[in-house]
């Protein structure tokens, strides 16, 4: 009898320390989660305060629109805004047309040379590593010489180049879960590559391409480094305008916070909207049947 409640005494102990554990755990993560978005949650808190309010912050404040109506009304914005557009719609249309046949292409092709396709995937990893900061001497010597400084037909031609990478890296790993059984019945059955293309593994990888595009765009959307050094006032982009916006308005912290607030409210609602299609993309890939 006394085993039997020793027993039961270190079970609810052990019980008791792992609810101790997960307790501690749990908090901790929170903690570091408030501190991590504390920064955001007051750059928005900031975005509806007067100029007075935002540098003197209190707890309690009278919400206002004043600054979104200064930012809103400046019309310089909304052509930052289009090229922001433009950049993001046509660079992920030709990312993914690009894209897709690559990762296709890498992953069922037939090579003279084995091992050829491993190769050229192992080259579109290290493209992903490469950090444009490594090559942006070179970027501006060469955008200089063909004229293509301030155009956003130059800067979306990089964009294509870093981001295509990216879309093969994604696109591979869903194409490597597609049965080789089935295009090879396609192919005994007359069907080109093309056809074993967009009629057999596009359907078949749809959740991959859909994450892959969310996540071009999302990327587009926010890169700034290489729009600020190959870009002037025609062709820059959002994170551009917001740069220019401290040198061209000065520190004020409300309207700072506000056009910051313009600036990511698309990406925001894009991604919870989309939240759900991209962890599915991103899971499946990994996943093996």
């Amino acid at each position: 009898m006394s085993d039997q409640r020793t027993i039961q005494e270190i079970q609810r102990s052990m019980r008791l320390k792992k609810t101790v554990k997960m307790t501690a755990l749990t908090i901790l993560i929170f903690t570091v989660a408030i501190l991590y978005f504390s920064p955001v949650l007051y750059m928005h808190l900031s975005a509806f305060k007067t100029e007075y309010d935002a540098v003197n912050p209190t707890l309690f404040f009278s919400p206002t629109l004043e600054t979104f109506q200064k930012v809103l009304g400046d019309e310089t914005m909304y052509g930052y805004l289009k090229n922001s557009l433009f950049q993001v719609c046509a660079g992920t249309i030709i990312c993914l047309l690009l894209g897709i046949p690559a990762a296709f292409a890498l992953t069922f092709g037939k090579f003279k040379h084995q091992g050829t396709n491993k190769k050229v995937y192992f080259w579109f990893l290290t493209t992903i590593l490469l950090p444009p900061v490594a090559v942006i001497i070179p970027l501006y010597t060469w955008f200089q010489t063909f004229n293509l400084i301030d155009n956003p037909f130059g800067l979306l031609i990089i964009y294509v180049g870093f981001h295509v990478p990216i879309v093969v890296w994604m696109l591979h790993s869903f194409f490597s879960d597609v049965p080789v059984e089935i295009l090879e019945a396609a192919d005994i059955d007359g069907c080109s590559r093309f056809q074993q293309l967009m009629l057999i593994a596009v359907p078949l990888v749809r959740t991959g391409i859909i994450s892959a595009g969310l996540l071009v765009a999302v990327f587009i959307w926010n890169e700034f480094f290489l729009a600020f050094n190959l870009t002037g006032n025609e062709a820059a982009t959002l994170p551009v305008y917001m740069a220019r916006f401290r040198e061209q308005q000065g520190m004020f912290v409300a309207q700072l916070s506000a056009a910051s607030t313009v600036v990511i409210l698309p990406a925001v609602i894009f991604g919870w909207i989309s939240q759900k299609s991209l962890v599915k993309g991103l899971t499946a890939g990994g996943v093996k049947g």
